[in-house]
This record gives C-alpha cells, structure tokens and sequence, in this order.
C-alpha cells in the first residue's frame, strides 16, 4: 500500500532540501575562501644575491653547488657549469683557499 504524500509534506521536504543545499554551498564557499587565502601567503618574493666564499678543505664545487643552488636552475649539474662560468673556472677542481663567487636566494631584500 502507498501512502499519499500530502502537499504540506512535500513542501517541507523541498524546504528542507533548499536549506540543505544553501548551507552545503556556504560551507563549500568558507572552505575555498580559507584555501586561496592560504596559497597567497606563499607567493613570496624570492631575491638572487651574490657573495663570495672561500673554499675549505675538503669542499667539492658539486658539494657546494647542491647547498647553494638557487630554485631557478633545474638540476645540480647546470648550476656547476654557471659556477664555473661566473668563476672563469676550466674544471671542476677547486682548491682550499680560493674564492669562489655564488648565488643565494633570500626573501629578504637586501
């Protein structure tokens, strides 16, 4: 047997979905409006400086790329080579004692 769903039940049930359909969407809105506000604090500006640092014993111009090496190089390998050019270096050997002219990055302007 089936019941008859008067029209004061139905109007309700409607309502009800109405309310329910408001209240996901706001709910919806709040949690996006927390997520792009949370990605814009990360778009920090990011500064190149350059100084210059002795080499100590022991030190590899790999080594001291992979510590230095700002985000815009890609791989560890490129920024050996732009090492080299900024130092006028022929090979990958360095030498205690030497200066060697980096990059570093800082959020800080300077």
């Amino acid at each position: 047997m089936r019941k008859k769903v008067s029209n004061r039940m139905l109007k309700n049930r409607i309502r009800n979905l109405c309310i329910a359909a408001v209240m996901i969407l706001t709910g919806c809105m709040t949690f996006g409006a927390f997520l792009v506000s949370a990605h814009e604090n990360e778009d920090e500006t990011v500064y190149i400086y350059y100084k210059s640092i002795e080499i100590q014993q022991g030190d590899t111009l790999w080594d001291i790329a992979q510590d230095t090496m700002p985000s815009e190089y890609d791989s560890t390998a490129e920024y050996v080579q732009v090492l080299k050019d900024m130092n006028n270096l022929s090979s990958d050997q360095i030498q205690a004692g030497m200066h060697l002219m980096i990059a570093y990055e800082s959020t800080e302007l300077k």
